[in-house]
C-alpha cells in the first residue's frame, strides 16, 4: 500500500510540474526573443550615436532665418493665431461649398523653442471637397500640419474631423 500512495504522490507531483514548469518555460522563451530584439535595437542606437560623435559637423541644423517666415512670431497671442488659422480654413471650406459644423481651440503644447497650436474643425460635405481642402491647406504660407483626420458618414454627407496644428516661435 505505501508504494501505491508513494506512486500517486509522484504522479501528482509530475502533473503539477507539467502544468507549472512548461508554461514558465515557454514564457521564458518569449522573454528571450524580446531580450534579443531589445539588444538588437540597443546595438543600432549605439552605432548611430557613435556615428554622430565621429561627425559632429554633420548634424542637420535649420537656420532660424529660414524657418522664421514659416512660423508665427513670439509676440502674437495663442488665441489670435488659432483664430487666424480657423478663419482661413473656414474661407477655404466655404469656397469649396462645404460647411463648418463646429470647432474647438485645443490647448497649446508648449516647447522650449516652438509651441504647437492645434485646432479641431468638423466639416460637413462631400468627400471630393475634402481632398480640395487638403490641397489648399498644403499651400498655406505658414506651416500648417494635419495632426489627425477622421471621416464618418452622416446621412448623404460625410463629416470630416480635422485637427490642424500651426507653430509659434518661442525664442
Amino acid at each position: 500500500m505505501p508504494i501505491r500512495v508513494l506512486g500517486l504522490y509522484i504522479i501528482a507531483i509530475l502533473v503539477l510540474l507539467r502544468f507549472f514548469i512548461y508554461p514558465l518555460q515557454s514564457n521564458l522563451e518569449e522573454k528571450k526573443v524580446l531580450l534579443g530584439d531589445h539588444h538588437e535595437n540597443y546595438q543600432i542606437k549605439m552605432r548611430i550615436l557613435e556615428r554622430q560623435r565621429e561627425n559632429p559637423e554633420a548634424k542637420t541644423v535649420v537656420d532660424q532665418g529660414t524657418l522664421s517666415p514659416l512660423l508665427y512670431e513670439k509676440g502674437e497671442s495663442n488665441s489670435y493665431i488659432q483664430s487666424d488659422i480657423l478663419q482661413q480654413v473656414i474661407k477655404i471650406v466655404e469656397g469649396k461649398g462645404l460647411a463648418v459644423m463646429n470647432f474647438e481651440m485645443l490647448e497649446p503644447i508648449a516647447g522650449k523653442k516652438i509651441t504647437e497650436l492645434p485646432v479641431l474643425i468638423r466639416i460637413k460635405g462631400k468627400v471630393e471637397g475634402f481632398a480640395e481642402i487638403m490641397e489648399e491647406i498644403e499651400k498655406h504660407k505658414k506651416i500648417l500640419s494635419i495632426r489627425s483626420m477622421e471621416i464618418s458618414r452622416s446621412g448623404a454627407d460625410q463629416i470630416l474631423h480635422l485637427t490642424l496644428s500651426t507653430f509659434k516661435m518661442e525664442i
